[in-house]
C-alpha cells in the first residue's frame, strides 16, 4: 500500500484542497509526504487573485509552513523547492517523482482560470504516460475545503477486463487501511444509450440488443459477485450493484455519494479516450469526489 505521497502545491488555497484527503490517507496508511513547489518561468503576478510564489526563499518558507501544520498532526513531512524556473511545471513534477520515488501524487485539478481539465491533461496524463505511479485527483469546492477527510466509501467501476482489476487490488488495499466499505459496481448500456455500431444494430434489431444487453447484465452482477465473495474472505465489508444507462452520467450520479473512486486507465490511448469519453469531465465538474487513477495492469512505464 502507500508510504510515500508527493504533494505538488503552487500557494493558493485552490491547490490546498488535496491537503485534507493527504492528511487522511497519510494517517490511514502511515505515509510520508513531500511537499513540492516548482518556481515557474515567467509566472503571472497571481494565481487565483493569490501572489505567485516565485521566489525560492518565500516557496520554501510557505511549504515549511503548511509542513508544520501537518507534522502537527502527526505526519512526516518534507519539502522541496525546485529553484530553477521552469517553463513546463508539469513535466518538472513529473521528473521530480521519478527522483522521489513516491508511490502515490496527489494533484489538485484547478488550472488557470479554474480550467480544470486542462491541469489534468498537463500533469496528470504526462504523469500516467511516463510511469506507473498512481494519481489523486483532487477536485477543489467552491467554498472551503473539508477540514478533515474520511474514507468510508470507495466506489470501484469494473468491466469485467482483467487487465482493470488492479484498480480493485488498490482499491481493496485502501479498505483495508481506512476499515472502509467497498462498492464495486458494472454500468451496463440501455438500448438508448448505446453509441457507435451498438446504436445502429439496437435501431435494426431493438429485441435482439435488448435481449443481449439483459445477457450481459447477468453476466456483470455474477462477475461482481465472484469479487465480492473473494473480498469478504478476507475481512472486507462489499457492496455491487450493476447498474443500467450511460457510463459516465451513471458514476456521476454516484461520486457525491461516497468518499473515492478508483479507476484503472490505460496511459496513452486508453487514457485519452477515457477524457474524451466525458467520464473523467463530468466527475470532475459534477463531483468533489477525489478521483484515482492506477495504470492498468498491462502498461509497461515509458
Amino acid at each position: 500500500m502507500f508510504t510515500h505521497l508527493l504533494v505538488p502545491l503552487d500557494g493558493s488555497r485552490l491547490a490546498e484542497a488535496v491537503l485534507p484527503v493527504t492528511v487522511g490517507l497519510a494517517r490511514s496508511l502511515a505515509a510520508a509526504v513531500t511537499l513540492l513547489h516548482v518556481i515557474e518561468r515567467d509566472a503571472p503576478a497571481t494565481v487565483h487573485g493569490e501572489p505567485h510564489l516565485t521566489d525560492p526563499a518565500q516557496a520554501l518558507a510557505y511549504l515549511e509552513q503548511v509542513g508544520a501544520g501537518l507534522r502537527a498532526q502527526g505526519l512526516t513531512v518534507t519539502t522541496h523547492v525546485h529553484e530553477v524556473a521552469e517553463g513546463n511545471v508539469a513535466r518538472s513534477i513529473v521528473e521530480h517523482a521519478e527522483e522521489f520515488g513516491p508511490d502515490l501524487i496527489v494533484l489538485s485539478t484547478h488550472g488557470a482560470g479554474g480550467l480544470r481539465g486542462l491541469l489534468f491533461g498537463r500533469i496528470a496524463q504526462q504523469v500516467l504516460s511516463l510511469q506507473t505511479t498512481p494519481v489523486l485527483i483532487v477536485a477543489p469546492n467552491s467554498a472551503e475545503p473539508p477540514p478533515t477527510f474520511a474514507c468510508r466509501r470507495i466506489l470501484v467501476p469494473l468491466d469485467a477486463d482483467p487487465r482493470h482489476e488492479v484498480a480493485l487490488d488498490v482499491a481493496a488495499g485502501l479498505a483495508r487501511a481506512c476499515g472502509a466499505t467497498l462498492s464495486l459496481i458494472h454500468v451496463v448500456p440501455t438500448r438508448e444509450t448505446l453509441s457507435g455500431e451498438e446504436a445502429a444494430t439496437g435501431m435494426l434489431m431493438p429485441r435482439a440488443m435488448s435481449a443481449v444487453l439483459d445477457l450481459s447484465e447477468a453476466g456483470a452482477a455474477a462477475y461482481l459477485q465472484a469479487h465480492r465473495e473473494a473480498l469478504e474472505a478476507q475481512g472486507l465489508h462489499v457492496e455491487t450493484v450493476v447498474y443500467r444507462g450511460e457510463p459516465a452520467a451513471v458514476l456521476a450520479g454516484l461520486a457525491d455519494s461516497v468518499d473515492l473512486v478508483v479507476l484503472a486507465t490505460h496511459a496513452r490511448k486508453g487514457l485519452d479516450a477515457f477524457w474524451q469519453g466525458s467520464v473523467a469531465p463530468r466527475l470532475l465538474s459534477r463531483s468533489h469526489c477525489p478521483l484515482l487513477f492506477v495504470r492498468a495492469a498491462d502498461e509497461p512505464s515509458a
